[in-house]
């Protein structure tokens, strides 16, 4: 295939890699994916994956647009079959000439015609020269990991959720979990399940979908819609919105109270694990889940609304002074970006203050050859890396004309003080979440494609907000190309 526009390093070979590197590669960028890993995947990689890990999404929200899953996939996917449906898309688009795996980015900076990348893989040391640089090593690079008092003196393991590979490791232990989101209720799932006793230690319980509603349908193709996102308020409003979250607003009040019980009861949640904010509120930490609340309600795990102060031999000591026995303590506390690879002026670029401020979620205002594609979590996070990458292929190839750098620095400003105001447990600045259709708009607009994909209002308003509906991307851009003057130049 051949070359127009430059070479591109991506970081990260996950759902947003390398959808990234095949948009670019067939936009004609030459494309290197570097990957730390030996293996494609990202969080599924199976050195990643814990017992029982599935898609929050069903098969067809959770899919590219233009790569159907394997009939015989579940319709929530496991981790072995995501790295299953991956590594077909690696084949069936000749992927695998672009990956250098088991390589790590150890430091990128500004050279005089873009960027040198230094890496590390099986050979030794590497260093590349590229014109554009693409991050997507996505939400979940680092586990983060407590520090306890007395951890020294702690007779047990102590392990990251996401280490544990290998239900073997629970056989006849008692497991403390620490934690309430979803990979905390998985892990809290298998140790009740292979374990000798499973714990749960958590401050305040989260919210949780069931995986599918009455009459079997996923959740997921009810909850992803442009009816739905209106009942939600977002930094930019519509008439209808205008007035669903200010004359109406008891609207979206009854809506979402309604769906709060309504999950509630389908789950048949503990008391224990039922959230003190309503619904509405807590929806940027939502997971599907299932079997957790059985095996609680049938008194296998153990709910301590509680905070560990130390831990003690071969106790878990808890801030109201109850005392656990403990051969494993599994902390499922969560992730962290890492971005030190990036030289700290180009750090500085895309997350000031560590606060990410990103245009559109993906590029630096400041350094528009370097983006980041996967950073801003979704609902339907393959829709929108695939998006991201379309987008950012038209920038980078200057066919899309962004605004000034101060009309960017304004937009991302009001989209933080939207999300510190209604998501202040997120203070790195993105999130994309339920506003899936409102971003995509965006994408799509800035690069002058119809925001409306189905035939009529109802299935546009109605219908499952899903990839489906933008197999033609692709097509629509190579029919509406133009040449435009490069904001790159």
């Amino acid at each position: 295939m051949s070359v127009e526009f430059g070479r591109v390093v991506i970081v990260g070979a996950g759902i947003s890699g390398l959808v990234t590197a095949r948009i670019l590669r067939d936009d004609g960028f030459d494309v290197t994916v570097i990957e730390k890993e030996p293996m494609i995947g990202g969080v599924w990689a199976e050195s990643r994956a814990y017992p029982g890990l599935r898609t929050n999404n069903s098969q067809q929200t959770y899919v590219y647009t233009d790569h159907l899953w394997d009939p015989s996939a579940d319709q929530f996917p496991t981790a072995e079959q995501v790295r299953d449906y991956l590594g077909s898309y690696v084949a069936r688009f000749e992927l695998g000439d672009l990956l250098r795996l088991s390589t790590e980015v150890l430091r990128v900076e500004r050279n005089d015609t873009g960027f040198e990348v230094e890496a590390r893989g099986p050979d030794g040391a590497i260093r590349l020269d590229c014109d554009y640089v693409v991050v997507c090593a996505g939400t979940y690079s680092v586990p983060v990991m407590p520090e306890f008092e007395g951890g020294e003196s702690f007779t047990g393991a102590v392990m990251h959720s996401s280490t544990v590979t290998d239900p073997a490791l629970l056989e006849d232990k008692r497991v403390v979990v620490v934690g309430a989101g979803k990979s905390a209720l998985d892990a809290a799932t298998w140790a009740a399940k292979y374990g000798r006793r499973s714990t749960l230690v958590f401050r305040r319980p989260h919210w949780m979908v069931p995986r599918y509603l009455p009459g079997g349908i996923p959740t997921d193709h009810f909850t992803l819609g442009r009816i739905s996102e209106m009942f939600v308020p977002y930094y930019r409003l519509n008439r209808v919105e205008r007035f669903l979250h200010g004359p109406g607003a008891v609207l979206p009040w009854l809506f979402w109270r309604f769906i709060g019980r309504l999950f509630r009861t389908l789950l048949r949640m503990p008391a224990a694990m039922v959230p003190d904010e309503p619904f509405d509120r807590g929806r940027d930490n939502l997971g599907f889940v299932s079997e957790f609340y059985s095996l609680a309600r049938a008194g296998r795990v153990d709910m301590l609304r509680d905070r560990v102060a130390a831990l003690d031999g071969d106790e878990v000591v808890l801030a109201s002074g109850k005392r656990v026995t403990a051969d494993i303590v599994v902390c499922a506390t969560g992730f962290r970006q890492d971005l030190r690879f990036l030289a700290p002026e180009l750090r500085e670029a895309v997350a000031p203050g560590g606060r990410f401020a990103l245009y559109r979620h993906i590029l630096s205002p400041t350094e528009p050859r370097l983006a980041c594609i996967g950073f801003a979590s979704s609902t339907a996070c393959t829709l929108t890396a695939e998006m991201s990458a379309h987008w950012l292929a038209q920038v980078f190839a200057g066919e899309l004309v962004l605004p000034t750098t101060a009309e960017m620095t304004a937009e991302i400003q009001q989209a933080q003080d939207w999300l510190a105001a209604e998501f202040p447990a997120r203070p790195q600045g993105y999130y994309i979440g339920q506003h899936l259709t409102r971003h995509i708009d965006a994408l799509l607009t800035d690069m002058g494609l119809p925001t409306r994909r189905t035939r009529n209002i109802f299935t546009e308003y109605f219908g499952t907000f899903g990839p489906a509906r933008y197999r033609d991307v692709a097509a629509q851009r190579r029919a509406t190309k133009t040449v435009a003057r490069s904001v790159l130049s």
